[in-house]
């Protein structure tokens, strides 16, 4: 099992990755995953769903957003670890796939961690992680929304957070909430162009298909 004195000298993805592959079985619940982190399990969880709303395809992202709902309103009431519902936290996924989905985020979380180290620690205080907590909810109802730009740029926007909360680094904090504001800006921008032009573009042609079948 990963230790808080483990997490210090190690990255924060061979933390992660290394939680995965010392799992025993082939199957791996969010359950196994939140005890493996142990205490460090808050910032770490939400770099795993993080990254799988990254490079999740649309629809899927939906999925992963459920958990950071939880985690966000969880840290924005103020609780010391992470906690979902068993029918959430018992839900299985092939370790292997796991395995992928954090290797395929390795590159942005090798190039924050370079500039990571502890820095202006009040920005991650009593306040600033029950603020971080309504954003990253916030974010979390982005990525759950259907169109363009709504997963990516706010699952990145939650691995920089998250990684700024485990190394509890304040800078990074800072540099994570432009990013998250950036990433609201662009997933905006997605919705508009689904209310705007795709919903019209489908309404239309559903029209046409019922004339043509009725």
């Amino acid at each position: 099992m990963t230790t808080a004195g483990d997490a210090n000298h190690r990255s924060t993805s061979e933390v992660l990755l290394s939680v995965i592959r010392d799992h025993p079985g082939e199957r791996m619940s969010l359950q196994d995953v939140i005890n493996g982190l142990a205490e460090r399990s808050f910032g770490f969880l939400l770099l795993l769903f993080g990254l799988a709303s990254a490079v999740a395809p649309p629809g899927v992202a939906t999925l992963t957003a459920i958990p950071l709902f939880f985690f966000g309103l969880q840290m924005l009431a103020g609780y010391a670890t992470p906690w979902l519902p068993a029918s959430i936290a018992g839900r299985s996924f092939a370790r292997g796939d796991l395995e992928k989905t954090i290797m395929r985020g390795i590159p942005i979380m090798r190039f924050i961690e370079r500039m990571c180290r502890p820095r202006l620690e009040f920005l991650i205080g009593w306040l600033g992680e029950r603020l971080l907590g309504l954003l990253v909810f916030i974010l979390a109802l982005v990525i759950a929304a259907p169109g363009p730009l709504t997963n990516g740029p706010p699952g990145v926007a939650i691995a920089f957070l998250s990684i700024a909360i485990i190394n509890r680094d304040g800078l990074l904090v800072l540099f994570g909430v432009l990013t998250s504001i950036v990433a609201l800006y662009l997933g905006g921008l997605g919705l508009y162009l689904v209310v705007v032009e795709v919903l019209p573009w489908l309404w239309e042609h559903a029209q046409e298909l019922w004339h043509k079948v009725f």
